[in-house]
């Protein structure tokens, strides 16, 4: 684990677990994914640290790999600044992983309003989290919540609403949002279990809103309290961050020049079976990762070992 406030995190709105997960990733990757997904959030998952709780891959293998995770949508390494209770201000980084690949475009709006509070330097948007692709038809501009609402009448022919309608019942879906339910949650909330006959969606669902509405999340006992004040995309690698460097998929063009001669030079492969530590173990998550390939139909892909 990593210290308190610092690695891993889970993005919002991930698709569950399935048998197609990573299967577009090369064997490696897939497999170094996989192992991430089931970490708890908290975990480390520098390459360093991924070196050595995985034997057959070293350290610029892991490396190598994160960076080909990042450049895939599913990494993002934050800076993040936040107001801690009695102890002032300070920056944590943080690692967000999501099973779901994400686009540039949907990691940037996700680090400028991370928990809906923006970034230094940016335009305010208070009531707005912008953190999920919007349902199709519905403008980018709109937030979450709105998207959520205008997209229940392609589920539900009943619950159609119109543009005011969505406005005025935006809040009440953002306050679920908030609380921690997902947007596929609160969809399922309001388009299940429906009468008969639905004679007016909006008051219907704002009734339902408002009936069903989630508690609020109550602080654990001596959990230590804080707040966001901004947030900064950083290198994968190093502490280069958006306001000092160029970055291109998460990652510094010094860091990825570094990796991408490493690859050339042939020093990315796995580590030769004389160096380990402990027995090489194969066959536990590459074994999985071509059963998920062959179960969602996808040929197999040529792992980076050199023997069997």
């Amino acid at each position: 684990m990593a210290k308190a406030g610092f690695g891993k995190r889970h993005v919002p709105d991930e698709a569950p677990r399935g048998a197609a997960d990573f299967v577009h990733l090369p064997v490696r990757e897939a497999a170094i994914a996989a192992y991430i997904d089931r970490l708890p959030e908290g975990a480390a998952i520098g390459y360093k640290v991924l070196a050595e709780e995985l034997p057959d891959y070293g350290q610029q293998a892991c490396r190598s790999a994160l960076d080909r995770l990042t450049r895939a949508g599913h990494l993002r390494r934050i800076r993040v600044q936040i107001v801690v209770e009695g102890s002032g201000l300070r920056w944590v980084t943080r690692t967000f992983f999501s099973r779901t690949a994400r686009s540039a475009d949907w990691w940037a709006r996700y680090i400028r309003f991370i928990r809906g509070v923006d970034a230094p330097g940016q335009p305010a948007a208070p009531d707005e989290v912008r953190l999920a692709e919007p349902e199709p038809g519905v403008p980018a501009a709109r937030s979450e919540a709105y998207s959520v609402l205008a997209g229940l009448g392609g589920r539900e022919p009943r619950l159609q609403l119109s543009e005011g309608e969505c406005v005025a019942l935006e809040q009440l879906v953002q306050e679920w949002l908030v609380r921690g339910v997902g947007r596929e949650q609160v969809s399922q909330a309001l388009v299940s279990g429906l009468p008969a006959s639905v004679h007016s969606a909006g008051a219907f669902l704002r009734t339902r809103l408002e009936n069903k509405m989630p508690p609020a999340p109550q602080p654990k006992k001596n959990e230590i309290r804080e707040e966001i004040v901004g947030a900064l995309e950083m290198c994968a690698f190093c502490d280069e961050d958006e306001t000092t460097g160029t970055l291109v998929d998460g990652v510094c063009v010094d860091c990825r020049a570094d990796i991408d001669r490493d690859e050339a030079n042939g020093a990315t492969g796995d580590v030769p079976d004389t160096f380990l530590a402990r027995p090489r173990q194969r066959t536990d998550v590459a074994a999985r990762v071509a059963g998920l390939r062959a179960a969602a139909g996808r040929p197999s892909v040529p792992g980076p070992r050199a023997g069997g």
